[in-house]
Parts: structure tokens; sequence; C-alpha cells
């Protein structure tokens, strides 16, 4: 946690929690309706559930992105405080 900009350091860590909440989502949207359901007793491999991949893959990919922003906020406070260790020696 940032001392000099505590808010914008909760937002990192909601970020990274979204983020791979999403991912997580997406990948058991992926799982369940490409590979359980249709081998499920009378179901079938339709364009439903081509769609619900669909947005599963879609869902992975934006929690992913999500989820980097939190992690570029993470390491520019890193970058911040490491200069600023680096310009008091």
């Amino acid at each position: 946690m940032n001392k000099k900009f505590p808010v914008l350091s909760v937002v990192s860590i909601i970020l990274r929690g979204f983020g791979w909440l999403a991912v997580i989502i997406g990948l058991y949207c992926l799982t369940y309706y490409g590979l359980i359901e249709p081998n499920m007793a009378g179901h079938s491999f339709g364009p439903g559930n081509r769609t619900e991949i669909l947005q599963g893959v879609i869902l992975s990919f934006s929690g992913l992105i999500v989820a980097v922003f939190g992690e570029i906020i993470g390491v520019l406070f890193a970058i911040e405080e490491n200069t600023r260790k680096a310009a008091n020696k």
C-alpha cells in the first residue's frame, strides 16, 4: 500500500481482484459450456453453446486486461519508490 496515494493503491487492488475473478468465471464458462454440458445426456453442441464459449473467451481476455492495468499501477509505485531510495542515497 502506497502511503502517498492510498486511493490509487486501493483501486489497483480492486482492479486486480475483479480481473482475476473475471478470468476464473470466463474459464469456468469455457469449461462447462464447451466440454461438460455438450457431453451430458440429452444435450448437444449447438449455436447457443458457441455463443457461451465466445462469451467465456471474451470475459477471460478482458479480465486479464483489467488485471494487467492493476499490476501496472503497482509496478509504477515500485518504480517511484525505488527512484526515491536511489535519490536519497
